[in-house]
């Protein structure tokens, strides 16, 4: 890796220092204008919906349960089978629909949020108001029963129970025997799913669920998953009410996530621009590296199903390997990104096999039980991208 000269580092330290100003950040902070605060509290106010007064009220409620937060209650008349009752009635809308507003508090900082419940919904309304059909493999239709099967030993023959039975008795329709005793002349090895229509036998009938609100049919595997949480209040939440805003209340909290020590996003795209720009006027390299968490070569949602517990140790683990100038931000619920500064592919892989071994110290699971791999992704520069604004939108893109 190559050195970083103590004015440089002066230089950029006075930089970060200064970023809650809008001086000298130019066009990417200026996107984070109103974030950070620098806009008007009326401008949080939409045409409709809650209003930001509604969400204060909904952060004071919190605020005075603490110990039990807004836990949601089961109701089958709810698009998510969950009724947030305090919530609901505090930002004026219909049972449920108060999880979508605590969602955006939640992705502030403002809530912290606590799984409590999963359920399956729709992938197309979004809604849990579902029935799951079986149908026949063969010509789909519903008209299934199940039956058990007969295995007669004298003669080997497997039927339907209802090939067997002549009134009282029961006969083999193969050998014409009567069958007496079960266990001696015959077993029933398992049950069966018969269709009436083209008499098809089968033991995995199909699958598909249906939305009793939009009637919408869908393989079953394809049913979302949405998780129903317990929200409660966070450092962040009485200072809020205090100010009478939503966002804006710490620059610092804005830039790095206080819980788990990991840098946002937009303020990772920025230094990411600030980086490329400095490789026009400086003989320098730059890495940045793309970490996916996967399960079964299949993305795994870390930073939402994993534990609150995992999440922070996770964190302050990866900010204790990497240097001052480094930063890592969550991508997604899946990805993480690192950038490396002064840091060729070389050092970067060398630092991919440093947050690989602290990950297999952690032994993270999937929720039902299986490991969580990782994959990197390293690019690198010596010199900025021909098109820079093409490169950096790849980059927000995940590509």
């Amino acid at each position: 890796m190559g050195a970083i000269d103590g004015k440089d580092r002066s230089s950029r330290g006075e930089l970060r220092r200064l970023a809650s100003t809008v001086d000298g950040l130019g066009e990417a902070v200026a996107s984070l204008s109103q974030d950070l605060g620098w806009e008007p509290a009326e401008a949080e106010e939409g045409p409709s919906g809650p209003s930001l007064q509604d969400k204060l009220a909904l952060l004071g409620e919190a605020l005075s349960r603490p110990d039990v937060g807004i836990a949601p209650q089961l109701n089958p008349f709810a698009s998510i089978g969950h009724g947030y009752p305090i919530a609901d009635r505090t930002l004026g809308v219909q049972t449920g629909e108060a999880r979508t507003g605590l969602e955006e508090l939640a992705e502030l900082g403002l809530l912290r949020r606590e799984l409590h419940n999963r359920v399956h919904v729709c992938p197309k309304c979004n809604r849990c108001q579902l029935n799951f059909r079986e149908t026949c493999q063969n010509c789909d239709s519903l008209l299934l029963h199940i039956e058990r099967l007969i295995h007669h030993f004298a003669c080997a023959y497997i039927g339907l129970e209802s090939e067997f039975v002549r009134g009282i008795e029961m006969v083999c329709p193969k050998c014409r025997n009567r069958l007496h005793q079960l266990g001696q002349d015959f077993d029933r090895p398992h049950e069966s799913y018969v269709c009436e229509d083209c008499k098809a036998i089968t033991e995995l009938p199909v699958v598909h669920g249906q939305c009793l609100h939009c009637t919408n049919l869908f393989p079953v595997v394809e049913a979302r998953v949405l998780d129903i949480y317990t929200y409660y209040p966070t450092e962040l939440t009485a200072r809020a009410i205090e100010l009478g805003r939503l966002t804006g209340l710490r620059v610092a909290d804005l830039l790095f996530d206080p819980e788990v020590r990991l840098a946002r996003l937009d303020y990772l795209m920025l230094e990411v621009r600030r980086e490329l720009l400095r490789l026009q006027r400086h003989d320098s390299v730059l890495s940045l590296a793309h970490l996916r968490f996967q399960v079964r070569d299949e993305p795994f949602p870390l930073f939402r199903q994993a534990s609150e517990r995992e999440i922070k140790d996770l964190g302050r683990r990866l900010t204790a390997t990497l240097r001052e100038l480094d930063l890592a931000a969550p991508f997604d619920a899946s990805t993480l990104y690192l950038l490396l500064p002064e840091t060729t592919e070389d050092g970067a892989r060398q630092v991919a096999h440093r947050i690989d071994e602290i990950l297999g110290r952690l032994s993270l699971h999937s929720p039902e039980g299986e490991g969580v791999r990782t994959t990197w992704t390293i690019q690198s520069w010596n010199e900025p991208p021909a098109d820079l604004e093409a490169a950096l939108a790849a980059i927000r893109d995940g590509k």
